[in-house]
């Protein structure tokens, strides 16, 4: 019986990539390089290029510091968080699980804490975490374990379920020895995900909750 789901944002309940390419390809742009299209950037993202291999595509590697600071400036303005968009059928998802009496715990790895609350309130999801917590953008997994695991039982680890799109997710669930559904519609391929066993490997939200929760 599952009690308690700890939600990564980016990837499981938000489509980030219109936000990422616009960052990526108005940096570069304004510094007269031109950016690869949406689709092989991303490609290039969930296969986890570095940051240096893809500047190298515009032959823009020669300002990856200066890339890296102004990408740092704008991911998280407002006006870049905008572009981003709920999956499908995240919001009545949640409010399906608020009604069974699941706790929800939102873990997410930001660096503007304000302007993550003010995303969250446009989206009309803020009412529907019992917590949020965040953790910056630099820190690994065992950190992002680290904030979540006051808020669980430790009597009860097998009543929680994290659901997250990357290896940090991965290594925070079994840091703290709980069970992680990885979803492919986020920052990773299928493939990777697979490679790193999972409990769960589900298309998106809407594939755990109609055919994996009630499994776990």
């Amino acid at each position: 019986m599952i009690r308690t789901i700890v939600l990564d944002l980016d990837g499981p309940l938000l489509d980030g990539i219109q936000r990422h390419y616009h960052c990526y390809s108005r940096i570069l742009g304004m510094r007269g390089f031109e950016p690869i299209p949406v689709d092989l950037y991303w490609e290039k993202k969930r296969n986890r290029v570095d940051r240096r291999a893809l500047l190298s595509l515009s032959h823009a590697a020669g300002i990856y510091d200066e890339f890296l600071a102004a990408w740092l400036s704008m991911i998280e303005t407002r006006e870049s968080l905008a572009l981003d968009r709920l999956q499908t059928g995240v919001v009545e998802i949640l409010e399906r699980w608020k009604l069974r009496g699941v706790k929800l715990l939102l873990a997410t790895m930001r660096n503007h804490t304000a302007n993550l609350h003010w995303q969250l309130g446009e989206l009309g999801i803020v009412r529907l975490f019992d917590r949020i917590v965040v953790v910056g953008s630099a820190e690994a997994g065992a950190n992002k374990s680290a904030e979540i695991g006051p808020h669980l039982e430790r009597s009860r680890l097998d009543e929680v379920v994290w659901v997250g799109d990357t290896e940090v997710d991965i290594q925070a669930a079994r840091d703290l020895g709980v069970k992680i559904c990885a979803v492919t519609c986020g920052l990773r391929t299928s493939e990777y995900l697979a490679s790193l066993h999972p409990d769960m490997l589900k298309a998106n939200l809407t594939d755990f909750a109609e055919n994996g929760f009630n499994d776990l």
